[in-house]
C-alpha cells in the first residue's frame, strides 16, 4: 500500500472513530459527556489492572495524538492553521444553534493554538520530501479537528485518572475543579460580563489605581478588544464578499453553458483565492490599525497587547498538551499569542473579555494601594447587586444590608442584651413571614485552584463556600432561636414574625461543577446539611433573575434547591440546568417516608409504596437544559432573528392564575403559602385551582357554606394546612372571614402544624373574596383546644388515614 493510500486509510478509521465519540451521549454538554465517554473506553484501560499503567498509556496516546498535530501542520503558517481551527469550531448558524448538538469547541481551538505556539515560531517549517507532499491548512484542518478530539478523549482519562475515582469528596471536587477548567468556555453570557467590568472598574478612583498600575484602564483595554474583534469581522465580511461574487459568477448564463471562458475560470480562481488564501491576515493587524480603530494612541494598544499576549517559545508540544489537561493555561489571562517577528493574533474572541477581571486583578496586587482601593469598590459592588437581584422579586420588602448585629461572645451568653461580640451580615431581605440573608464573596479562585490541587481547593471553597454559610447560619440562628437582633446602635430589630429564613451565598467566582454538587461539599466537610445555603455566581443569579416571573417561583427553587435530599439526588456541572429542570417541573426528590412520620406522626404512617419510591430513586446527572435559553438570549440581543419563547414554570394555568391573585392582594402569608401551592405536582394543582369554584358550586346548589381542609409538609418547620371554604351571597363578609380565620387556626392546632392558610370564595360568584393566615408556633394553647371542642373537629386517631399533600415530581 503506498504512503497515499495508508494515509487515506488512517484519516477513514479517525473519521469512523470521531463519528462513534459523537453520537455517544450526543445530548451531554461537552465536559460531561468527554468524561462519560471516556468512562465507557475505561474498560480498555482496566485491563492492564494498573492505575499507573492506564495512565502511562493514556499519556503516551495524548502525546501521539499532540504530535500528530505538529506533524500535520508543519509546513503550514501557525497563525492560519489557528484561524481555519477557529472558523471549523464557530457557531454555525444563531437561527439553529444548540449547544447541545453543536461539535464545535473552544477548547479545541485553545489546544491547537498551545501546540502551534509551542513551535516557537509561526512560520512554517521547510517543504517535505517528495512522498509527502505540501497540505494547505484547509486540507487538513479536519484531521487536526479529530487528532484534538482524540487528545481531548485522552485527556480527560488522565483527569479522571488523577480524582474522579479516588472516594474522597474532596478529590471528586478536584476532577469538576480541573474539568471546568479545561472543557468549559463562557461561562456566563458577554453582555453581562460587560455589564460587570463596567461596573467593577469604570468607577473613577478604580480607573485612576488601573492607570497608575497598568498605564491604561480597563475601558481602553475593551476598546482594544473591540477593535480586534471588529477588525476581524471586517475583514472576513469582505472575504465573504468576494465569496458571493464567485457564487454569482458560477450561477451565470455563461457558467451553465458548460463552456468557460478563461477569462472567467482565471476571475473564479482569483476569487476564490481572495477568499482562502493567507486567512491569517484576516486576524492579524498592525498597532496602527487598532488604535485608529478603537480611538486610543498606539502606546495604549501596545500596553494592552503586553498585558495579553503570550509568546511563541519553543518547548515539546506533548507537554504543553500535559500542562493544558492539568488546568494550566496560559491563555486563560493572556489570549493573544505572539511571535518573535511581533505579529500577534487572537485565539478566540470568546477569550478575550472572560480574561480581563483575572488579569487586570492580577496585575492590581502588585499594588497594594491600588488593591486596596479596587477591592472594596468590589465587595460592595457584589453585595449591592446581588440584593438588587433579589429585591426585584420580592414586592414589599425590607432590606437591611450591612448589618452589624451582636451575637454571643462565650456560651454562658444567652440573652441578646448580654451579648458582646459584634460581626457584620452583607444582607437582610425580609417579604412576610420569610427571611432571605445575602452573604457575598468577591474573592477568586487561585490558579492552583482551578488546576484541582486538593489543599489550595479547600482553602478558597472554605473562604468562599464555608465562611458564606457560616454567616448565614450565624443570622438564622439570631432570627429563629431570639426573634430579633441587638443591632450595633443598641436598637432593636423585631424579627419575631419570621418563620422560614432562606440563604443565598452569592460568588463573583464561577463556581460551575464545584458548588453546584452540594452532597460533595458536605461529605468534604465544607458545608452541612442543617446550614445549606444556595450557593450561585452572580451571574447564573442575574439569568435566573431574569427567568423569574413570581416571587413564589423564587422561594420555592430556593426551598428545592436547599433540601439535602435534592442535593443529594440531583448533580450538576451548571447552576442554570438545576433551575431550568425546575422549571420543567422535575426537581423534586421523593422524602424518606420513616423521617417525615417521626416528625409529622400527625400526618399519617408510611405507605410500603412510599418506602419503595424513596428506595428507587437513583442518582441523576442533569444534562445541558439550556439550548432554549440560549436561543431567547440570542434573540434578545440581536444574534438570531427568529423569536424564541421564554422559559417558564411549567404549571397549572388556572393554578398560577390564584398565585398571581394572591401576589397582588399582598395579604399575611401570601408568599409562603403561594409557594407551597406551587409545589403540588400536576393533578394536585389543578385541583387546588379549581377546588374553590367546586365548593362554590355546592354552595351555589344548596345556600350553605362548604369547606376542604388538606395538611401538608415533610418535616417540621414546613408543615402546613390548606382550608378553601365559600360563604353563602347572603351572609356578611366579615363574619364569613372570621369563620374561615378560626377554622383555619383551629385545624392548624388541631393537626399540631406550623401554618394555616385559608382562602374565601364568593359562593355565588366562585371569586376569592378574602384569605387567613396563622403561622403561630404550635404547642399547647387552651383557648385554641376549646375552639376545636366547640367546633366538633374530628380527632387526631382519626387523621391517620390522611396522606401529605402529592409534590411537584
Amino acid at each position: 500500500m503506498s504512503g497515499v493510500k495508508r494515509r487515506k486509510a488512517e484519516k477513514r478509521r479517525r473519521l469512523r472513530r470521531a463519528k462513534q465519540v459523537g453520537a455517544s451521549g450526543r445530548d451531554l454538554p461537552r465536559p460531561i459527556r468527554l468524561a462519560l465517554e471516556g468512562l465507557e473506553r475505561f474498560g480498555q484501560y482496566a485491563e492492564l489492572g494498573d492505575l499507573d499503567a492506564a495512565a502511562a498509556l493514556a499519556g503516551a496516546r495524548l502525546t501521539d495524538a499532540v504530535q500528530r498535530i505538529a506533524r500535520l501542520t508543519a509546513q503550514c503558517d501557525a497563525f492560519d492553521v489557528l484561524e481555519y481551527v477557529r472558523l471549523h469550531n464557530a457557531m454555525a448558524n444563531p437561527e439553529t444553534f444548540q449547544e447541545t448538538e453543536h461539535e464545535g469547541s473552544a477548547a479545541v481551538i485553545e489546544l491547537v493554538a498551545l501546540i502551534m505556539a509551542a513551535r516557537g515560531s509561526r512560520a512554517a517549517s521547510a517543504a517535505g520530501d517528495g512522498d509527502q507532499p505540501v497540505m494547505r491548512p484547509e486540507q487538513i484542518v479536519e484531521d487536526i479537528q479529530i487528532a484534538a478530539m482524540e487528545a481531548f478523549d485522552v485527556g480527560s482519562m488522565l483527569i479522571m485518572f488523577g480524582s474522579a475515582l479516588d472516594a474522597d469528596p474532596l478529590r471528586r471536587l478536584s476532577f469538576g475543579a480541573r474539568l471546568r477548567e479545561v472543557a468549559v468556555r463562557n461561562v456566563a453570557y458577554g453582555h453581562m460580563v460587560e455589564d460587570t467590568l463596567t461596573a467593577l472598574f469604570d468607577q473613577p478612583a478604580v480607573q485612576d489605581a488601573c492607570r497608575r498600575v497598568m498605564g491604561c484602564t480597563v475601558r481602553q483595554i475593551r476598546d482594544v478588544f473591540s477593535a480586534l474583534q471588529a477588525l476581524h469581522d471586517e475583514a472576513w465580511h469582505g472575504r465573504f464578499g468576494a465569496l458571493r461574487e464567485f457564487r454569482q459568477l458560477a450561477d451565470s448564463d455563461t457558467a451553465t453553458a458548460g463552456d468557460l471562458p478563461p477569462e472567467v475560470v482565471a476571475q473564479a480562481r482569483h476569487l476564490w483565492a481572495q477568499v482562502w488564501d493567507n486567512p491569517a491576515a484576516c486576524s492579524t493587524f498592525t498597532e496602527e490599525a487598532i488604535a485608529s480603530s478603537a480611538g486610543v494612541d498606539v502606546e495604549t494598544v501596545r500596553t494592552v497587547l503586553d498585558l495579553f499576549t503570550t509568546p511563541l517559545v519553543q518547548r515539546p508540544s506533548a507537554e504543553v498538551a500535559l500542562e493544558f489537561f492539568q488546568g494550566r493555561s496560559p491563555l486563560r489571562v493572556r489570549p493573544i499569542l505572539r511571535d518573535p517577528d511581533g505579529s500577534f493574533v487572537v485565539v478566540h474572541g470568546g477569550l478575550l473579555i472572560p480574561a480581563i477581571r483575572e488579569r487586570v486583578e492580577e496585575a492590581l496586587r502588585f499594588d497594594q494601594r491600588a488593591w486596596d482601593v479596587y477591592s472594596k469598590h468590589r465587595g460592595q459592588y457584589v453585595e449591592q447587586a446581588a440584593a438588587d437581584l433579589i429585591v426585584a422579586h420580592l414586592p414589599g420588602c425590607v432590606s437591611h444590608l450591612g448589618l452589624e448585629y451582636f451575637v454571643p461572645a462565650t456560651g454562658v451568653e444567652t440573652e441578646p442584651a448580654r451579648y458582646t461580640k459584634v460581626v457584620e451580615g452583607d444582607g437582610l431581605l425580609i417579604c412576610d413571614d420569610v427571611a432571605i440573608i445575602i452573604e457575598s464573596k468577591a474573592v477568586a479562585l487561585r490558579a492552583q485552584s482551578r488546576t484541582g490541587d486538593p489543599l489550595r481547593l479547600r482553602q478558597d471553597l472554605r473562604r468562599i463556600v464555608t465562611e458564606a454559610a457560616n454567616q448565614s447560619e450565624r443570622l438564622r440562628r439570631r432570627i429563629l432561636d431570639d426573634g430579633g437582633l441587638r443591632l450595633r446602635d443598641q436598637n432593636w430589630l423585631d424579627l419575631s414574625g419570621v418563620r422560614e429564613v432562606h440563604a443565598i451565598a452569592v460568588s463573583l467566582e464561577d463556581l460551575s461543577g464545584i458548588a453546584t454538587v452540594t452532597s460533595d461539599l458536605v461529605a468534604a466537610g465544607l458545608l452541612t446539611d442543617s446550614a445549606l445555603p444556595w450557593t450561585v455566581s452572580l451571574h447564573d443569579l442575574r439569568i435566573i433573575s431574569e427567568l423569574i416571573d413570581r416571587p413564589a417561583e423564587l422561594l420555592l427553587y430556593l426551598r428545592r434547591r436547599t433540601e439535602p435530599d435534592i442535593t443529594r439526588r440531583f448533580h450538576a456541572v451548571d447552576e442554570l440546568d438545576f433551575y431550568l429542570h425546575f422549571l420543567a417541573a422535575k426537581l423534586y426528590a421523593e422524602p424518606d417516608p420513616d423521617v417525615v412520620h417521626r416528625e409529622l406522626p400527625q400526618l399519617g404512617a408510611p405507605r410500603v409504596r412510599d418506602r419503595r419510591k424513596y428506595r428507587k430513586q437513583q442518582l441523576e446527572l442533569l444534562t445541558s437544559r439550556t439550548d432554549a435559553l440560549d436561543a431567547w438570549y440570542m434573540h434578545r440581543l440581536g444574534y438570531r432573528r427568529t423569536p424564541a419563547d421564554k422559559p417558564r414554570l411549567m404549571a397549572d394555568r388556572g393554578l398560577l392564575q390564584l398565585v398571581d391573585d394572591l401576589a397582588a392582594r399582598a395579604e399575611p402569608g401570601w408568599l409562603a403559602m403561594s409557594a407551597t401551592l406551587l409545589s403540588g405536582d400536576t393533578p394536585t394543582q389543578r385541583r387546588w385551582a379549581g377546588l374553590g369554584e367546586r365548593l362554590a358550586g355546592q354552595t351555589r346548589a344548596d345556600g350553605r357554606p362548604h369547606s376542604a381542609a388538606m395538611p401538608g409538609g415533610t418535616r417540621r418547620g414546613d408543615s402546613f394546612v390548606l382550608v378553601w371554604m365559600t360563604h353563602p351571597p347572603y351572609g356578611a363578609l366579615a363574619a364569613a372571614h372570621a369563620e374561615l380565620a378560626r377554622y383555619a387556626s383551629a385545624k392548624k392546632h388541631q393537626w399540631q402544624l406550623d401554618r394555616s392558610f385559608g382562602l374565601l370564595y364568593n359562593g355565588d360568584t366562585g371569586a376569592l373574596v378574602a384569605t387567613a393566615y396563622d403561622n403561630r408556633l404550635p404547642g399547647p394553647d387552651p383557648q385554641l383546644d376549646a375552639v376545636v371542642t366547640n367546633m366538633g373537629l374530628m380527632g387526631i386517631e382519626a387523621l391517620r388515614t390522611i396522606r401529605p399533600v402529592p409534590t411537584q415530581r
